[in-house]
């Protein structure tokens, strides 16, 4: 066991440092939460004269989409370092090394959820400066930080699991189109009211919009655990089925 930590504590460390870089990287997955957070909270803040539209201001409804972004924009790399560890032939040694390969997955996740922890940290920030708040305080603030944290490892599980799979780095970045329905198509624009047809049962059957309806909650309605509770039990769902997907993938390309 005591083996099995210190592989992880080594490969967390080497998977924090790799997500880091290059820099230039790391300000436009922030760049990009902050932007459409800016643009939209003030383009579309007529919204909140809508009757049934509960929040007075949009800047604090839209708030849980530029936290949600941030997650996808740091988590989404991670397939991508995956393949350059494969094709620079850094993972082939690793899997001849008397290292337990269950801790090459671990701490690649690890790193994942400590820089999804890190960019939510951040944008939180600047919501905070932009006028925003957090209804749930501090003690909300850290549940925000562990939910982002373990949808960041769910989410970039898929990434991996398509890089074992292809080990090629263009079919692998395309698993980010993904992000654009699955955050969309959620109650991002406006509340479940409002929205009606084939849309509004697409957003409900949508596992990401119980992650986006957490987050509003911790940041702008309070403590309703409901709804919080739901959210986590999406993300460990979704995490359940990515990482053994990863697991199998890993398998499957390394017998």
């Amino acid at each position: 066991m005591r083996g099995l930590l210190v592989e992880t504590g080594y490969l967390f460390v080497r998977g924090l440092k790799q997500s880091m870089r290059p820099t230039a990287a790391l300000i436009s997955s922030l760049f990009m939460p902050a932007f459409f957070f800016v643009i939209n909270s003030a383009a579309f803040a007529a919204l909140t004269n809508l009757p049934g539209f509960e929040s007075g201001s949009y800047l604090t409804f839209y708030a849980p989409v530029a936290i949600l972004m941030a997650v996808f924009f740091s988590s989404g790399d991670a397939g991508i370092d995956l393949v350059v560890d494969i094709t620079s032939g850094y993972l082939d040694k690793l899997m001849i090394a008397p290292i337990h390969h269950i801790a090459i997955v671990i701490g690649k996740l690890m790193a994942v959820g400590l820089r999804a922890a890190a960019q939510t940290s951040l944008v939180v920030g600047i919501i905070l400066l932009s006028g925003g708040r957090l209804a749930t305080g501090l003690a909300g603030f850290a549940v925000i930080l562990a939910l982002c944290s373990l949808f960041g490892m769910a989410w970039s599980a898929i990434g991996m699991a398509i890089a074992l799979l292809t080990r090629n780095q263009r079919a692998t970045q395309s698993s980010f189109i993904l992000f654009f329905p699955l955050t969309f198509i959620t109650t991002s624009q406006l509340p479940l009211p409002l929205l009606s047809g084939w849309y509004k049962v697409a957003v409900q059957i949508n596992p990401v919009t119980a992650i986006l309806e957490a987050i509003r909650a911790l940041t702008s309605a309070g403590w309703q655990w409901d709804v919080i509770g739901r959210g986590f039990g999406v993300a460990l769902v979704v995490g359940a089925v990515t990482i053994a997907w990863v697991m199998h993938s890993f398998r499957r390309a390394y017998p």
